[in-house]
């Protein structure tokens, strides 16, 4: 005989079997997940796995395993990178220039305050050469387009890792120090921005420069104790910058995770006129790029506005690459007896059309180089197609009607066709 309290303890035992392996198969599973996140996080370079990402929330919060107080392994966030004290310098206050200084005025800065802080004329004045060396470094950086940008809008950390070798081979500065590649980077590279920008024809045909104005966000650079100053009087708050920062997750385990952060620049807008030249020929919908331009925001190199060229229709003339087309409507006089009449282009310059002869409806007639300039060649030009139309009367006088008949060749019924 089966004693029943055996059986029931037998049964107690193994549902706690049972129990004790699907926590441990858990714990395992944990263990598991940030091993392999700390494996992407130096196979990849530091980009690593955002744990809360993969696991729908806050780590192992909430629900929670066994001992960890409803929130399993702990997590610390460990100290980042320093600030660099360089990142203060204004370059631009050194060379006693603005911001928004042209290449030509960043050169005439530097040549009159290199004369002024030679080592030559300030024999054994080290304050002088002191000064010549921060002057020679500023001109190294503003004079050279790719890191003024990278200083603007990164700091002169970003120059230094520039000139320390950190760039890999086949990839610009900025996909370096902003997002490209396996890189962390300081922040990704902004969206461009498209704007359409209507031209004539008369534009595309002679040439010309357009205007355009954007509004965008600006970085306030160097405005922290220069509040009153013109160019940062009008700068507020910008908006919050994501940042990496490496938390310890467990024993030994590191992982990386993106959060939000407030900036400590400051930001403005701005109205910007970008002016572009519109060169003779260029095609419908062609891209005007304005490198940098777009919207600014901390530790991110700016998109570029892209102005796309919209052609507005034009009253006489439709383009076709080009080819230039017009219709031409004459009066029935005209078209049977010919003609001669003179039009404007669209530089202003007369064309002459002489037809003698019967001119038919639908007739097109070709006139070469009177069409567009060919862009990158605007010594060559396509040609130019006329079509006809023939104004019929809409009705003729009684009087003329026997006129007309004696006039105009007699016709039999096998003369009237009937086509698709």
């Amino acid at each position: 005989m089966i004693d029943r309290s055996e059986h029931v303890s037998g049964d107690c035992f193994s549902r706690r079997m049972r129990a004790a392996r699907l926590i441990l198969s858990l714990v395992l599973l944990e263990q598991s997940l940030l091993t392999l996140a700390q494996f992407f996080q130096f196979q990849q370079g530091g980009g690593g796995i955002n744990l809360e990402d993969l696991m729908g929330g806050g780590g192992f919060g909430g629900g929670g395993f066994p001992g960890g107080g409803g929130g399993g392994y702990y997590q610390q966030e460990l100290p980042g990178e320093k600030e660099d004290p360089d990142d203060d310098v204004d370059l631009y206050e050194v060379l006693g220039i603005e911001p928004e200084a042209t290449d030509r005025e960043v050169k005439s800065a530097y040549r009159k305050l290199s004369v002024q802080y030679h080592p030559d004329k300030n024999l054994g004045n080290d304050d002088a050469a002191a000064k010549f060396r921060e002057v020679t470094e500023a001109y190294e950086v503003l004079s050279d387009k790719e890191k003024r940008v990278l200083y603007d809008h990164g700091g002169l950390s970003a120059v230094k890792k520039l000139g320390n070798g950190d760039q890999q081979q086949g990839m610009s500065p900025f996909d370096m120090f902003f997002g490209g590649g396996q890189q962390q980077g300081q922040g990704q590279r902004g969206r461009n921005m498209e704007i359409e920008l209507p031209v004539t024809l008369e534009d595309l045909y002679v040439g010309n420069e357009k205007a355009a104005t954007i509004k965008r966000r600006i970085v306030c650079r160097n405005c922290k104790n220069k509040q009153n100053t013109p160019r940062c009087r009008d700068c507020g708050a910008c908006p919050k910058e994501k940042k990496m920062v490496q938390r310890r997750a467990g024993p030994g385990m590191i992982v990386q995770q993106e959060v939000q952060v407030e900036s400590k620049e400051k930001c403005k807008r701005e109205e910007k006129t970008l002016r572009a030249t519109i060169e003779k020929g260029m095609p419908d919908n062609e891209e005007i790029t304005f490198k940098y331009e777009s919207e600014q925001k901390p530790g991110q190199i700016p998109g570029d506005v892209v102005l796309k060229l919209k052609t507005v229709q034009h009253a006489m003339f439709k383009r076709s690459r080009d080819t230039l087309n017009m219709k031409m409507t004459i009066p029935l006089r005209a078209a049977l007896l010919g003609f001669e009449t003179t039009f404007k282009h669209l530089d202003g310059h007369e064309v002459t059309v002489k037809r003698s002869g019967v001119t038919k409806p639908g007739l097109s007639l070709r006139i070469k180089g009177e069409g567009m300039p060919k862009h990158g060649t605007p010594s060559e030009f396509g040609d130019l197609v006329i079509t006809f139309t023939v104004d019929f009367p809409k009705q003729i006088a009684p009087e003329l009607v026997e006129g007309l008949g004696n006039l105009l060749p007699a016709f039999a019924a096998s003369d009237v066709r009937i086509s698709s």
